[in-house]
């Protein structure tokens, strides 16, 4: 019963800080934050070459500059780790989009796009539902903290 009243209580009077720490789930280390890095490396990789190929291919547009520029910008965050669930959740709105369009179009290899396009908005998708991982910018930033309680250096008031 205590416990239940002592959670109430922080959470009341904490709130923001409960949720920043929903917004990063894990920051698992070793093998597993490693694939977390090759998973985050796929997308930003794939996002940075198409906000690329999107400013090379028409730059006198203002709406292409301005798609390349966010595509580069989720590519160049997700890379570093940095607000990896935003990120991760524009790439994998960003796939989609990308996918639904080339499935509606003809030609030689529109499927394969489209089928590249959904593989990587389901991997954007598990790197936001899974979290940044240990080594990111996220985890330098919002990741688990060592509390050092110093030894008091006089005695205790009675």
């Amino acid at each position: 019963m205590r416990e239940k009243l002592v959670s109430q209580l922080v959470r009341f009077r904490c709130p923001r800080r409960l949720s920043l720490q929903k917004l990063f789930s894990t920051f698992p280390e070793g093998w597993p934050g490693v694939g977390l890095v090759l998973m985050r490396m796929t997308v930003a990789l794939s996002a940075i070459v198409q906000g690329m190929s999107t400013l090379i291919e028409s730059p006198a547009q203002i709406i292409s500059w301005a798609i390349g520029s966010v595509e580069m910008l989720v590519g160049t965050a997700l890379l570093i780790g940095f607000l990896t669930p935003i990120a991760g959740a524009s790439a994998s709105l960003g796939n989609l989009a990308i996918g639904v369009s080339w499935f509606s179009t003809s030609g030689e290899n529109a499927h394969d796009k489209t089928g590249a396009a959904l593989y990587l908005a389901v991997i954007s998708i598990a790197i936001t539902l899974l979290g940044p991982g240990a080594f990111s910018l996220d985890a330098r930033l919002f990741g688990r903290r060592e509390i050092i309680i110093p030894e008091a250096s006089r005695r205790p008031l009675r």
